[in-house]
């Protein structure tokens, strides 16, 4: 114990001459184990958001679409297009599904009595307000009634008050919509960026009988949504629908689907996958500072051996082994890295402040973007300072005595 403390002792010295050297060369780790953290914890930051985006849409949301494949750079439909034959059957013989909603999108040119604007206008029914749990912050949502009757009423997002009514109250106020008249019913309360970066608070919605009847010119949908009676049923209900769906268009037991069912638990697994494939890279990308620093560890190390080879020489003549050297020069070497990697902690998370600071993206330090740089460094000031350490502990002491 006493020995490796001597060791530790001369290690420090070393490192305490060369003060300028010592942080030069630590610089590297420093700023690669700050990259790792901030990049990781950006990374799980962002996956935290989506999940959480993703969970407040409800883990019982069942989407359904026509099948389409990618053909030269193109969506090609590969079945008959959804439409209120569709929608009948689920609505009618559907027991997992309580909830059903069409949805018809269209872009389209919004004037209001500030100013026009180019926005997305959805028509669904009234059951889209709580499949997707959309909450009303001022006025009301349209009626069953109203879809019956086609009316020209709708429901806007703040994007589109700011834009239109310079974010006075817009309940009553007429907008018009491709040169058609809407009357704003309700506002939605405002949910911000979507898991995907869009703006949800962008939109405009309306009955969808309206829409397909003034703006779409078609009887088909986009896509039929529905909500499954609870988390537990989300299977049953996509079973469901496929056997009523399949029946609706007479497929044969052969014969694959020509829709495409997608689960609100499946979403999130795929965009787990995602961000986990993409917190690795952000990773990946800040280690390749930490290998650089390894580099410039390995390089002074060289250096240290080469100016202190007769210091090396007196030591292996008076009796020192060559696994004293070769534990001396490494723990230089680690100590170099341990140093860097606690600087490069403290700048990580106060990196991660910074960006908070400056972007409002909330980006938490995770314990194990902590460890990873931490035990990178480790890695590193070993990995890059044996062959210095073993180049140090082969030396002749004889010749080393020797050296000018």
């Amino acid at each position: 114990m006493k020995q490796l403390l001597r060791i530790f002792k001369v290690a420090f010295q070393a490192i305490n001459k060369n003060r300028s050297r010592s942080l030069l060369t630590m610089l590297g780790i420093i700023i690669g184990v700050a990259a790792v953290i901030m990049t990781i914890s950006a990374g799980e930051g962002a996956a935290k958001q989506v999940r959480d985006q993703i969970s407040g849409l409800g883990s019982n949301l069942l989407m359904i679409r026509t099948k389409s494949e990618r053909r030269a750079g193109i969506n090609v439909r590969m079945g008959r297009p959804l439409d209120k034959k569709d929608y009948d059957i689920l609505k009618k013989s559907a027991v997992w599904m309580p909830e059903l909603s069409p949805l018809v999108g269209i872009g389209g040119q919004v004037i209001g009595p500030d100013g026009n604007y180019s926005s997305t206008v959805y028509g669904v029914s009234s059951a889209y307000f709580n499949i997707l749990s959309r909450d009303i912050a001022l006025g009301e949502v349209f009626t069953a009634e109203d879809v019956k009757a086609a009316s020209k009423v709708c429901v806007i997002g703040e994007t589109i008050r700011e834009e239109l009514f310079s974010g006075r109250d817009p309940i009553g106020s007429q907008i018009r919509i491709n040169k058609v008249p809407f009357t704003v019913i309700g506002l939605l309360k405002e949910q911000g960026q979507g898991a995907m970066g869009q703006d949800q608070d962008d939109i405009i919605i309306a009955p969808y009988t309206t829409i397909q009847n003034r703006l779409y010119g078609s009887t088909e949908y986009n896509m039929i949504m529905a909500s499954a009676s609870s988390e537990d049923a989300v299977e049953d209900a996509k079973l469901e629908a496929s056997m009523l769906l399949r029946e609706a268009h007479r497929l044969l037991p052969d014969q694959e689907d020509d829709f495409e069912i997608t689960t609100q638990i499946e979403i999130q697994e795929i965009s787990g996958s995602i961000m986990n494939i993409l917190t690795i890279l952000l990773g990946a990308i800040g280690s390749i500072s930490l290998i650089v620093g390894g580099v410039g560890i390995m390089n002074i190390m060289l250096v240290s051996v080469t100016e202190r080879t007769r210091e090396i020489g007196t030591r292996l003549a008076l009796g020192a082994r060559e696994s004293d050297i070769l534990i001396q020069f490494l723990i230089e070497a680690i100590t170099l890295s341990l140093i860097g990697g606690i600087i490069g902690i403290i700048f990580g998370i106060l990196g991660n402040q910074l960006v908070y600071k400056l972007t409002n993206f909330v980006i938490p330090t995770s314990m194990s973007s902590v460890l990873i740089g931490f035990g990178f460094s480790v890695f590193i000031g070993v990995a890059f300072g044996y062959f210095p350490a073993r180049k140090a502990a082969k030396l002749n002491p004889i010749d080393a005595i020797r050296y000018e």
